[in-house]
């Protein structure tokens, strides 16, 4: 064996300037020898060029004189395709005869059309990237020729000797057999299979050799009791599979040689030549069978044979090519296994994977499929070429015990790769504990190794810059710190993740329990998810979630956030992602609301503790999803903490307005008894509690499940949570050690083992500390009658009486306020004091009333709130001190001062109470709308005219017009004015100016016409100056605001309702905080909640009771409604009404795509219809000739005997 070699020695003698093409790609040469040693040669080639293992092998056999053009030249296009597809999907050696010809021909071709799209695509990385980054990684191409070195010294035994070929120069590799071409095409097969055995032995000789590799001793007995060679266990651990495309007689030996040592060959009918021989007597004896047919056969395949190679009728080789076919299917039928397939030449060779893969499988013995190593290595290449049905259909099939699914590094492996969605889902479907596979250090790593990070990266830079690049690895501080501020900044969550608590998990040192430590880990694997930008793996996670709606807005709103942390290019697309899952929580919600809306009002009344003790309303508010709030169901949440557990009696068109019978009521108290109803079952069955006590301190109001009937692993789960996790690393107090975990779990798996088996639960020891459980509150439907007080206490407590009390004294603080503006600032009057004190209260309760809503984290712009409070402040201060001190200023500045501070009053009260009318609402939308972009677009337009024609105009018709204020004034007045009025009056002529006409300029330095400086000078400029401007003024840019505003309304149209919905939340919310009176009679409840303050700190009021008579009620109803411990029932309910949804969803696109696969069918039948039709066209033709010929032979003969007669 020769290594290194000259081209001489290699090539032959041969100076064709093709012939040196080779010689500078690693190559070997097998000598002419029959004794060489095969084995050892491919060893030494399997070491000399140093390859990684690759995962799978392809092997083709074809002709190497005879090759023909492909009858449809799509399908060869497609091949190509399929071959460089699996080059791309995994480490892949393709195999063939290496020469500039034929089939290695094409292959070259399209690997070099590979490697030069590489090549630029590197070239592109590294321009954008910048040259000290890494280009993006890819499987090595790996193209092989087994080359016969007599091809290529022209040494042919054929009958038509012809020039000699050369090798092709896409070929990474050459392995050159010396000796005739009959024998070297045995050769070449019995190499092909010694590479597959070499390779993986070599490799397992190799120190430090990748853990990846699998232990390939297989014991003598396999699973099903065949004893099986470490040989051929070896072969079956790298796939090697033959394709016969073509091909001549030597083709046959190949596939021969293969079948004997258990290659599985694929034919590609349709191609010609040998594959359509081979093709046709498989399916013909598959179809027979055996038996008195073979007779039949070898007619049929000898005519077949006869008709393709018309050269093997003369030489005699005809019988011996039947023999060898016959031979060839003898081998391929096993008992238990298939060797040979047969497919199609089609478009859907580019699909090559998922043809070979079928074959792999199906051409191994069953006990070598059982084997747990050849199965995970199976799962592992159908995972690299991205084959999920196939996984699901040949290989998960056979993993009985589940080994494949629980391995974390598999389910690592399809986390990293992208587009292997399928694969997570049958992770998550086998029931993977993700938190036994997600610690701190496995998720930094899926940062690190994540494919396509450059999102991230970005990212990064732009929230922390100058602390990250492209060519960095991440810290441990990425996971440990930044990535709560990530989170924080994209969403307002601070602390989301808990990277302590996720490790402590990881070890089984549970802070809670097992149930909350996957939901923990699944929470981080959808940030992860979210900040790479997989949004195909967010939404297949999503389907897993415990809380599929507040993880559905979190994700949303994490896009969002995204959306302004990204280059422009991608702001639509996350701003799509964002909506999408905002459309999946709205969609599941509305599922859940036509099965069950009372659980749905309680899921908007859970506080998610994932979440920072959020509601969805609240998540889907600070994330500004406005399409969420605007369904129904959280709409009559709304409505029903509006209405504050009160009616109003009489029918909708009674005389008197509900409004006023409110008003009314509140103020005269005694129409309650008759106006009034309090029979809300919402709030009804609270009213026990009211009684007694406002809420638990350390427990809740359990109204998800009654506890009467609610299931003992609940009852359970209830009772840990509420003395806490005795395995909490945080608390001091922790003396327990993790035998008690393990004792509390095995007591839960217990007890749920006797639920399910229907036996009676006996009581079980646990480490838990026992408490007393709280009385059980039962509701009655019953009505009952309520004192007047407390009547009047919920009628001035809810946020609807609220509204239109708080209403009312602001009308009247405002006609007040009017009153004292409009008149004569020399009276004095006592009605200023009154303004004053009134304002000040008013201060103090928006003051009082946003530290409350600050602390307790409602919906509150604090900066907005804070900048209003200072201006109110600011001007009482100022009212005061001018009121005081009346010398200081003109008393027209201080009118002014009052008449500013009344319009804001007026303007404030649009933004406070008009957003809840439902009609008033989405018209200030539209308003604010016009306002802020419309015209302030239209302002920015307009500006260069106005400024440019102020001077334009002023110079050239008042051009002696002293300079002074009079003249901006004028300039001013004469340019902004125009957007409303034309000044025809100036371009008039005056009988008074004409009196001073100047007729004579020589003797003075005068520019103007007139005497009379304040006289317009009048001629064809200013004419001119006054037109253009009107023109652009008036009839352009005044109509253009018109279309600015119509485009606007009819654009918002159907924003501005979900705009009004989700400002009514905070508008609700708002009033639900505020004080039950209204400024100025807020004091007294003030000066009644200090008193209260004052007796909880000598300790004559409990904390609790404290909380009942200082919190508003509307409040203390959300809270109490809000502390809901839910069942294991109620994760499993949401959980699958999540995957009915996708189900739903993923019928609904099948249905979608129906039409358009009929059409691709209609269309390929149609094609198939015109082949057919061109072939019978062919036939008759054919048939004609035919006729014609047995016309003239019976003339002939005809003649003939007439002759002879």
């Amino acid at each position: 064996m020769e290594s290194e070699v000259t081209p001489n020695t290699a090539g032959g003698s041969s100076s064709r300037d093709r012939s040196s093409t080779w010689t500078s790609k690693p190559f070997v040469v097998v000598p002419n020898d029959d004794a060489v040693n095969l084995p050892e040669i491919a060893a030494a080639a399997v070491k000399q060029f140093a390859l990684s293992s690759p995962d799978i092998i392809l092997t083709f056999v074809s002709g190497t004189r005879a090759f023909g053009t492909w009858k449809n030249e799509d399908h060869r296009a497609a091949l190509q395709k399929g071959i460089i597809k699996i080059i791309n999907a995994c480490e892949t050696w393709i195999l063939d005869a290496g020469l500039d010809y034929g089939l290695s021909r094409m292959i070259g071709n399209a690997v070099r059309d590979e490697q030069r799209y590489r090549k630029s695509r590197k070239e592109y990385e590294m321009f954008a990237k910048g040259h000290q980054q890494q280009p993006h990684s890819r499987h090595s191409v790996v193209l092989m020729g087994i080359t016969a070195t007599a091809l290529l010294e022209g040494k042919s035994d054929q009958p038509l000797q012809q020039d000699p070929l050369g090798t092709d120069p896409s070929h990474t590799h050459f392995i050159f057999v010396n000796g005739p071409v009959e024998a070297v095409a045995t050769r070449q097969a019995n190499l092909a299979v010694e590479l597959v055995h070499q390779t993986m032995h070599v490799l397992q000789k190799i120190p430090n050799s990748p853990s990846n590799v699998p232990d390939l001793a297989i014991p003598s007995s396999a699973a099903a009791g065949e004893n099986v060679s470490e040989k051929l266990a070896q072969h079956e651990q790298i796939p090697l599979v033959a394709m016969l495309v073509q091909g001549d007689e030597t083709a046959l030996d190949m596939v021969e040689i293969y079948l004997k040592h258990g290659v599985p060959v694929l034919v590609v009918k349709g191609t010609g030549l040998m594959a359509d021989v081979l093709a046709f007597a498989f399916e013909e004896c598959k179809e027979l069978g055996p038996g008195p047919h073979l007779e039949k056969l070898r007619l049929d395949m000898t005519k077949h044979i006869g008709r393709i190679f018309p050269a093997s009728v003369a030489d005699g080789s005809l019988e011996n090519l039947c023999e060898k076919l016959l031979k060839c299917i003898g081998l391929a039928k096993q008992p238990d296994k298939e060797l040979m397939s047969v497919i199609a030449s089609s478009e859907y060779l580019s699909d090559l994977d998922s043809i070979v893969l079928p074959v792999i499988f199906a051409a191994r013995s069953p006990s070598l499929n059982a084997l747990p190593q050849q199965i995970s290595k199976d799962f592992l290449l159908t995972m690299k070429l991205n084959r999920p049905n196939l996984a699901r259909a040949n290989v998960l099939r056979r993993d009985y015990d589940g080994v494949v699914l629980a391995n974390n590094e598999l389910f690592e492996k399809a986390l990293l790769w992208l587009g292997r969605e399928s694969f997570v889902e049958e992770f998550m479907e086998g029931d993977i504990a993700v938190h036994k596979f997600l610690n701190h250090s496995s998720l930094l790593r899926l940062f690190r190794l994540a494919d396509n990070r450059d999102f991230f990266v970005a990212l990064l830079e732009d929230i922390f810059p100058g602390r990250f690049s492209q060519n960095e690895s991440f810290e441990e501080s990425l996971v440990t710190v930044d990535l709560n501020l990530i989170i924080q900044q994209l969403t307002t969550l601070p602390k989301f993740l808990s990277m302590h608590e996720l490790s402590s998990n990881y070890f089984g040192l549970y802070a809670h329990d097992a149930f909350v430590a996957e939901r923990k880990a699944m929470n981080a694997l959808m940030v992860w998810a979210v900040l790479m930008n997989r949004f195909s793996l967010a939404e297949t996670l999503l389907k897993f979630c415990e809380d599929p709606i507040p993880m559905a807005l979190f994700v949303s709103a994490m896009f969002r956030g995204l959306s302004g942390h990204c280059d422009a290019s991608l702001t639509t697309k996350l701003h799509e992602q964002s909506r999408n899952f905002s459309m999946k929580a709205i969609d599941i919600l509305d599922m859940s609301y036509r099965e069950s809306s009372e659980r749905t009002f309680d899921l908007l009344n859970q506080k998610f503790a994932d979440f920072n003790n959020k509601t969805p309303i609240k998540m889907a508010y600070e994330s500004e999803n406005k399409f969420f709030l605007a369904h129904e169901s959280c709409q009559i949440w709304l409505t029903r903490l509006w209405e504050g557990g009160i009616k109003v009696y009489g029918p909708t068109d009674s005389l008197i307005p509900s409004e006023a019978k409110l008003i009314i009521s509140a103020l005269l108290l005694f129409p309650i008894n008759f106006w009034i109803q309090f029979d809300s079952k919402e709030f009804l069955k609270h009213q026990e509690a009211d009684n007694a006590a406002d809420i638990n301190e350390n427990g809740s109001l359990h109204n998800d499940v009654p506890l009467e009937q609610d299931d003992p692993v609940g009852r359970l789960l209830r009772n840990i949570s509420r003395h806490g996790d005795p395995m909490d690393l945080s608390s001091p107090k922790n003396n327990e050690t993790s035998e008690a975990t393990l004792q509390k779990l095995e007591d839960l798996s217990l007890l749920e083992s006797r639920l399910v088996s229907g036996k009676p639960t006996e009581p079980l020891s646990l480490n838990v500390p026992r408490k007393r459980a709280p009385p059980v509150i039962r509701y009655h439907r019953r009505r009952k009658a309520l004192p007047f007080w407390r009547k009047v206490y919920y009628l001035w407590s809810a946020p609807r009486t609220k509204f239109w009390m708080f209403q009312l004294f602001y009308w009247v603080y405002l006609a007040i306020f009017s009153i004292a503006v409009i008149l004569p600032s020399c009276n004095k009057t006592h009605l200023d004091a009154v303004i004053f004190i009134w304002t000040a209260f008013g201060v103090i309760e928006l003051g009082l009333r946003t530290a409350y809503q600050a602390r307790h984290d409602f919906p509150v712009s604090i900066r907005r709130r804070v900048i209003e409070i200072v201006v109110t402040i600011v001007f009482v201060l100022a009212a005061v001190i001018l009121r005081r001190y009346s010398g200081l200023v003109r008393p027209l500045y201080t009118r002014a001062l009052f008449a500013t501070g009344l319009l804001y009053m007026y303007y404030r009260m649009i933004s406070v109470f008009f957003p809840m009318n439902p009609d008033l609402g989405p018209t200030l939308y539209r308003i604010k709308r016009m306002i802020l972009v419309d015209f302030v677009s239209f302002v920015r337009l307009a500006f260069p005219f106005i400024l440019a024609n102020l001077f334009v105009l002023q110079a050239v018709m008042y051009p002696d017009v002293p300079f002074g204020v009079e003249t901006w004034r004028q300039g001013f007045h004469r340019a902004f004015f125009t957007l409303f009025t034309a000044f025809i009056q100036e371009i008039d002529y005056t009988p008074r100016c004409e009196a001073t006409r100047i007729f004579n300029h020589s003797d003075t330095c005068w520019t103007g016409d007139y005497a009379d400086h304040t006289c317009p000078t009048l001629g064809v400029i200013s004419y001119v100056l006054n037109i253009q401007y009107w023109i652009i003024m008036r009839l352009i840019l005044m109509v253009l605001l018109s279309a600015l505003f119509a485009a606007t309304m009819i654009k918002v149209k159907e924003d501005a309702e979900y705009i009004f919905k989700y400002q009514r939340y905070s508008t609700v919310l708002d009033f639900a905080s505020r004080s039950a009176l209204p400024p100025p009679l807020s004091v007294v409840g003030y000066l009644f909640d200090w008193i209260v303050a004052c007796c909880a700190r000598t300790k004559r009021i409990d904390p609790g009771h404290r909380k009942q008579l200082t919190q508003p009620r509307s409040i203390k109803l959300i809270d109490r409604r809000s502390a809901v411990i839910r069942s294991n029932e109620s994760y499993s309910y949401w959980m699958g009404l999540t995957k009915e949804y996708y189900r739903k969803k993923a019928e609904e696109e099948r249905e979608r795509k129906v039409p358009a696969e009929q059409l691709k069918k209609i269309n390929a039948l149609s094609a198939e219809q015109s082949t057919l039709r061109g072939e019978l066209a062919v036939l008759g033709e054919k048939l004609k000739q035919l006729e014609g010929t047995c016309t003239t032979l019976l003339d002939f003969e005809k003649a003939r005997f007439s002759a002879a007669e």
